[in-house]
């Protein structure tokens, strides 16, 4: 063999052994992982994603509020912390649209977690908790809101949309 294919099957030899190190660290443990847990506040929802995907990379939906039911503001824009990224979504890009005057009061929700920041996406479960603020001597009911207008994006190089995927409200 020449020195130039030595080299070369070398070079690539390394590549391929510094690739395959990087994935065995990755993941650990082996068998199924448990699904993330989300440790949220009595007063909040859950959004969750149901049905089969291998990774989703964005989310869309409207959430209506029951009557007397508002988010906090501050500024003119949702308050801190009022709606999150949560499990496998944390981290991702979360745009609103709320407007309190409104009736009956929605929220508008977009979430995003996708290449190059985040390549694997997020998976199916549990993704977003919502703190909304209750009248005075009202319990939170799931029930009482309503998703609609659910989409959700398992490629977002084809825009591809997971009719698949549904949206669900869960209250701890």
């Amino acid at each position: 063999m020449n020195k130039k294919r030595i080299m070369k099957l070398a070079v690539s030899a390394t590549s391929l052994l510094s690739f395959v190190s990087l994935l065995a660290g990755c993941g650990g443990g082996g068998g199924e992982s448990a699904p993330p847990q989300i440790a949220t506040p009595t007063n909040s929802l859950v959004i969750s994603t149901s049905g089969t995907a291998a990774a989703l990379y964005g989310v869309q939906f409207t959430l209506q509020l029951p009557p007397g039911v508002t988010l906090a503001t501050q500024g003119g824009a949702l308050a801190a912390g009022v709606i999150a990224p949560s499990g496998g979504a944390a981290g991702a890009t979360v745009t609103t649209n709320y407007d309190p005057v409104l009736a009956p009061r929605t929220v508008t929700v977009s979430l995003i977690k996708a290449p190059p920041a985040f390549p694997a996406g997020f998976p199916v479960g549990p993704f977003m908790t919502i703190i909304p603020v209750l009248p005075q001597g009202m319990t939170l009911a799931a029930g009482d809101f309503t998703l609609s207008s659910f989409k959700a994006w398992d490629d977002l190089t084809t825009y591809h949309e997971a009719p698949q995927i549904t949206g669900a409200i869960a209250a701890p």
